[in-house]
Order: structure tokens, then sequence, then C-alpha cells
């Protein structure tokens, strides 16, 4: 017992450089806090890690689909770890504005003055000046993208109704304006409308296939044009059916991304609505803007390479999408987010209606997509946005100031004008304890490990997406070296299409795991481990052949 405080003390006598290796390999939000948490020493390691231009892995954020109680909805798709905020204010409308590079999320407050609020501490981030009484009062709530010149873009569109024409409504502000630019265009062929910021123009991409002539007309600042179309899909020549698209900035150019499906889906997959189909059917495009050199003046859209997005990765949503180069998001152990991929939500209501959030993955080098994980129940695919968190870590004298200001007996002293204190989070981590229903028992082939990962490196690896009771890395009997194989038994709480869809594709030390099904088990226990699913029949085979050797025995004795 004498032994334990000094042993403990040795874990805060670390130096200072070991704990800032440490503190720059954490890579999200939830494990920087709990790290600088838990002394004083490892608490000021901070500041120096701050300075680093590494990224974090970025949070999934949308309002919860109930006004009252009205929160927030946050996760970490590559933790698997959920958040909430409870606002203090009341947000029952959706007039979200989000930054061009997922830093920073705003919310639209209209009283008593047009401003940018913190949604988390209703703090006033950036007054703005009111908007012309001639041009009438919002009729939706509008969203918005603050961009890194300053550039405020506030757009709201009508109600969709089949056949009737679409109003859009669209506020820019620049930098050093004093009044807003607004525009209000109608548009007869679209179904629906991508708004952005580019070039110092407001461009509008129309979802339809021809624009009207009121629709191409461009007025001043504002360039209407109709969202890139593949050949032969007018004509439906292709087998391929569109869903949508999304209009971001990366590096100095404008890009649409289309999200295509299968249309032979589901019939050519079973027939019902499984993940897996879904998996094999999506499809996705990406087109750049450029100058029509046959027409001066006019743009077009351009298709491009998959490889020229190999160092990029893409986070698509509303009401901002945002590229980021692939090197600032490595750093862990298990490079979870690697390049040339984009990430984007896809409702998907024939599996699991009250769950229809489902998380992809698609690889512009491979072609293909990948099913990462179903989101909890409440959340909403009309408005979620992807945001990179930067904890904010008081100061040790500034928690002790804290504390001392709290004792009653102590004579308050005046204060002299210094920094403004650190904000108290009001972000709560939604680990309420819930019981562990296992809906699936798999024993799964698994390919393509990386050469040097043992059975125990596997079995922590897949721990973060079941309970995992056997592993086995095949080796070969010579060399004892590595097959790049494995056998592994596992329980998950997803159904078997999401159970195998979620393990396919896994990125281990950037090997890309190839994973099949060789049995399922029913009902609610898994076998131990060690366990073989041919263990019965070798079993019978042993007492077969062990009867036949006591039989030829006692033939040549007789």
């Amino acid at each position: 017992m004498q032994e334990e405080p000094s042993s403990l003390s040795q874990w805060s006598d670390l130096p200072p450089d070991v704990l800032r290796e440490i503190s720059g390999l954490l890579r999200e939000a939830g494990d920087v806090v709990s790290f600088h948490a838990v002394c004083k020493p490892w608490r000021d390691s901070h500041e120096q890690t701050r300075k680093r231009k590494q990224l974090g892995l970025p949070w999934l954020l949308a309002p919860n689909k109930m006004i009252d109680p009205f929160y927030i909805n946050m996760r970490c798709i590559f933790s698997r770890r959920s958040y909430f905020a409870l606002p203090p204010f009341s947000m029952q409308s959706r007039n979200w504005v989000a930054s061009a590079d997922g830093t920073a999320v705003w919310y639209l407050s209209e009283s008593p003055s047009p401003s940018l609020r913190d949604p988390l501490t209703e703090a006033v981030t950036l007054l703005l000046p009111p908007f012309p009484h001639e041009k009438g009062r919002w009729k939706r709530s509008p969203n918005g993208i603050v961009y890194s010149d300053g550039t405020v873009l506030l757009y709201h569109m009508s109600r969709y109704v089949h056949g009737d024409p679409r109003k859009l409504r669209a506020a820019l502000l620049r930098p050093g304006d004093a009044t807003w630019m607004v525009v209000d265009r109608t548009f007869r062929s679209a179904d629906y409308m991508y708004v952005s910021y580019y070039h110092g123009k407001i461009l509008i991409t129309v979802d339809g296939p021809v624009l009207t002539p009121d629709d191409e007309a461009g007025i001043g600042d504002v360039l209407a044009l109709s969202r890139p179309w593949l050949p032969g899909e007018l004509d439906d020549y292709i087998q391929i059916i569109y869903m949508h698209s999304y209009t971001l900035e990366s590096r100095g150019e404008l890009l649409c991304v289309s999200i295509y499906i299968d249309r032979d889906y589901p019939y050519a997959y079973g027939g019902k609505p499984n993940v897996g189909g879904l998996v094999r059917s999506l499809w996705m495009v990406v087109h750049a803007l450029v100058e029509d050199e046959s027409a001066p003046g006019k743009m077009r859209w351009v298709e491009k390479d998959g490889n020229s997005l190999a160092d990029r990765v893409l986070f698509l949503g509303r009401p901002n999408s945002f590229s980021v180069d692939a090197s600032r998001l490595k750093g862990g152990s298990d490079d979870a987010v690697t390049g040339g991929c984009a990430y984007f939500i896809y409702h998907e209501l024939g599996v699991m209606p009250d769950r229809p959030c489902c998380v992809f993955r698609y690889s512009f080098k491979h072609g293909s997509a990948r099913f990462v994980e179903r989101l909890p129940q409440g959340w909403d695919n009309y408005l979620y946005m992807w945001l990179f968190p930067h904890p904010s870590i008081a100061p040790t004298q500034e928690i002790i100031d804290r504390l001392e200001g709290r004792k009653w007996w102590k004579k308050k002293k005046k204060k002299e004008p210094h920094m403004a204190p650190t904000p108290t989070s009001n972000i709560y981590k939604d680990d309420i304890p819930q019981p562990q229903c296992y809906n699936t028992y798999l024993r799964v082939y698994v390919e393509n490990l990386p050469p040097k990962v043992d059975s125990f490196q596997l079995r922590k690896f897949l721990s973060k997406y079941g309970k995992v009771s056997n592993v086995q890395v095949v080796c070969k009997r010579k060399n004892k070296k590595s097959t790049k194989i494995g056998l592994v038994n596992i329980a998950m709480m997803e159904k078997r299409a999401d159970a195998l869809a979620t393990l396919n594709g896994l990125v281990f030390n950037g090997h890309t795991l190839y994973v099949r099904l060789l049995r399922m088990w029913k009902g609610r226990r898994m076998p131990p481990a060690g366990s073989n699913q041919h263990s019965h029949g070798n079993l019978i085979c042993i007492v077969l052949l062990l009867f036949f050797f006591i039989l030829t025995v006692w033939w040549k004795l007789i």
C-alpha cells in the first residue's frame, strides 16, 4: 500500500515532450478534454499542442427532430460516440449558418437585430445590418454560409410542389458592405437548387435538365446554370438514377458532387431493401466548373478524374460542404481517415424506418461505397453539418481563480481587466448505459490483413464494432508468416446486413479489409472462445478412426 502513491505520482511526472507527443496523437475532442483533465502537468501541455496545424476528427451536427425538448445532436462516426447540447434559448426554427471550412457553426437571430449567435452560449459573434424592408421578411428559415474572406451568404427556397415553380431568395453581404444585396428568383424547371458564392458572384446550380430563358439570364452578380448531367441521363440510356448533389469550393475551383443509385435497386439485390445491396448500388461523380472556351463568358461543368482527389477528403452536408487535405487528418494508429474519399448521409427507410439516416464513405480510387454506420434514432437528414470541434481548455490558474471565487468567506478583490474567461461548455456525452442487446452473432473470414498484425491487434481493432470472442490470424506452417487472413467470432448490435456492411471495407493500418460471412448463429448465445464450427464433425471423425483402429488391432490378435 505504501508504493501506490509513488506509482501514481509517476504519471504526473512525465516529461513535457512526452505529454505533448501523446496529446498530439489524440484526434477525438472527447479524448482531448479527458486527457487534459487528469492533472495539472497534463493540462498545461495543451498550450503547446494546440499550436499544431493538425485537425481532429470531425463531428456530425444536426438539430433534433423533436421540438420540445430541443437539443442538438452531435456524433463522431470515427469513434462511434454521441454527444448532445442543450441550447440556452429556443431555436425552433432552423436558421443555421456554417463556415465554409467546417470550423464553426452559428444560429441566425433576427430580433432585435440580425446577428450570428453561438448556439451553445447565445453570445453574439457577428452583428449584421438589417434586411431591406421593401423586400419583406423571410418566408422560411434561411440557411447560410460564411466564407473565409468574411462574406455572408443567406438563402432559402420555397417548398417543393410538383409542377409549380420554385422561388429562391438569396442575400449577400461582402466585407465592407453596409447593406445586403437581395436577389429573388423564380425557376420553372427546378426540383432543387444549390446556392454558393464563387468568384464574387452568387452561383445558383439548378437541379433541372434545362433552364428556361428567364432562369438562365444572369443579372449582375448572379449566375444560374444547370447541374452537370451525364451522357444519356435525360433519355434513360444509363442504368442509374440521380439522387442529389452538393457544391463546394476546393483549392480555388468549384466542385459539384452528384450521387446516383442503380436503377435495379433493390430488385437485383434480393428484392428487398438491404444495406449490402445499397452499398453496391451507390455511385458518385465529381464535376468542376470551368470557363467555356467555345463561348467566352459562359461556364460549363467538366468531369474530374477520381485520382485527382487522392489527397483530399470531402465532407458533404447541408448547408455547407468542404474538403480537407488528407495529411491534416492523419496521426492516429489506424488511419481511419484516408484521402480520395467522400463522407455523406443517405436517407434509407427500407431496413429500419425509425433509424433511416446512414453514413457512407465513397472511394474515388476504387469507385465504390462503404457503409460506415447507421445514426441513432432522432437524426434528421434535412439539415446536418460537419464540424471540426476545437475544445477550449481553461488554464490551471483560471480554474484556481474560479474555485477561490466560490468561497464566500473570502473578500472579493477587484479584478484587473484581463483576457476573457474560457466559456463553460454545455455539451454532454451521451453515455447513458444501454443494455448490450446483440442481434447478430457471426463468424467471418477477413482478408487483406496487414502483414505484421497479430491476433491481439486484430481483436483490439474489431472490438470497437462488437464483442469479439475468438480471433485467429492464419499463419504458414514453415516460417510462421501471416497469410493476411483471419477468422473472427464477433457479436454485433446491428442486424446481419448492417453488421457485414460495417465490417467490410474497414481500413486497418492502411489496408482495406474484405470480410465474408462463414456462419451466423441463432439465439442469444455465442460459442465460447476457441470453438470451431466444424468441432462436432471433427469429433465424429476421431471416434470413427479410433473405432476402426481398435477393430484392426483386435482382428490381428485373433
